[in-house]
């Protein structure tokens, strides 16, 4: 497991961390605050709808439920062609990858002096056994929450609900190391049990981590230059609300939860629709259907 250099910063002179924003310009609008006044108030009660499937009627060998997929023409791109930055491929990364769960994560400096708080939306399940994470940090330059994880081998993830998604975006400030966004976003921190750095107590669910591994990506184009770092973390305490969590104390309700996803550019996005999807049943009863059976003698006979 290799770390990227961390540089040594003075605190006096370090008026903001670099500003990531200006060169993505990713917010597509001169003035949003016009532009958000023009829409309707966001439904903070709206319950979760679950639907039907879109195509309750689906059978086997069915494919795609519509065809317009026909009518639509492709465009091919290298990544690396010439005049595509890399940020060009973030945004089409970012806007085509949805929705993409926010974690807040939560850490804590070498020194123990500062508590760090930003959200990040390249986040995701990883392992079962042991639970595993995995939360990757894009950029150049070594952040505060990686430089903190990677020097404490400890963080906090919370998620970030419809309630609390302000503050959380707020958090992503670029401020300076020896400042702690927790107080900038308002947010409560909660102590932890096993790490040091605390979990957001406004979030439904919290997990204390560890640190388990760290894979640094390069340039393609300068393979001396790292350009992201990815970590796994192990999942060593939950942390979920009581009117959230089964009975059983293994499925989290969705409908409590109200978590937010992340999409390209400056949106985002409730999860407030749904619909229930069984997965196949096993192939043993399957081969004995008459549709299965004739779409497997199809491939046979090809």
């Amino acid at each position: 497991m290799h770390s990227p250099k961390v540089e040594q910063v003075e605190q006096v002179e370090q008026v903001e961390a670099p500003d990531q924003e200006a060169a993505i310009q990713r917010n597509p609008h001169t003035d949003f605050a016009a532009v958000e006044t023009k829409r309707p108030l966001y439904e903070v009660h709206q319950s979760l709808n679950i639907t039907k499937t879109p195509n309750p009627s689906w059978q086997p060998g069915d494919g795609a439920s519509n065809q317009d997929w026909k009518s639509q023409k492709s465009v091919s791109i290298d990544p690396y062609e010439e005049g595509r930055g890399p940020w060009l491929n973030y945004k089409l990364l970012t806007s085509a990858t949805v929705p993409r769960p926010i974690a807040l994560a939560s850490t804590v400096s070498a020194d123990g002096k500062t508590a760090n708080l930003a959200p990040f939306s390249f986040w995701q399940c990883a392992a079962v056994d042991p639970p595993m994470y995995s939360i990757s940090f894009t950029g150049r330059a070594v952040n505060d929450t990686l430089a903190n994880l990677l020097a404490t081998k400890e963080m906090c993830i919370s998620m970030t609900s419809d309630w609390l998604i302000e503050a959380a975006n707020f958090a992503s400030v670029n401020a300076p190391r020896h400042v702690s966004e927790w107080r900038l976003a308002g947010l409560t921190p909660k102590a932890s049990d096993l790490v040091q750095p605390a979990h957001v107590a406004e979030s439904p669910y919290s997990v204390e981590c560890k640190l388990h591994s760290v894979q640094d990506f390069y340039a393609k184009t300068d393979p001396t230059v790292r350009t992201s770092t990815m970590v796994v973390v192990e999942v060593v305490r939950f942390h979920v609300w009581d009117d959230a969590l089964s009975d059983d104390r293994a499925t989290a309700d969705m409908a409590k939860l109200r978590p937010v996803f992340r999409a390209g550019g400056i949106m985002y996005g409730p999860c407030s629709d749904a619909f229930e999807l069984p997965r196949p049943a096993a192939f043993r009863e399957l081969r004995v259907d008459e549709a299965v059976q004739s779409l497997i003698a199809e491939e046979s006979s090809e």
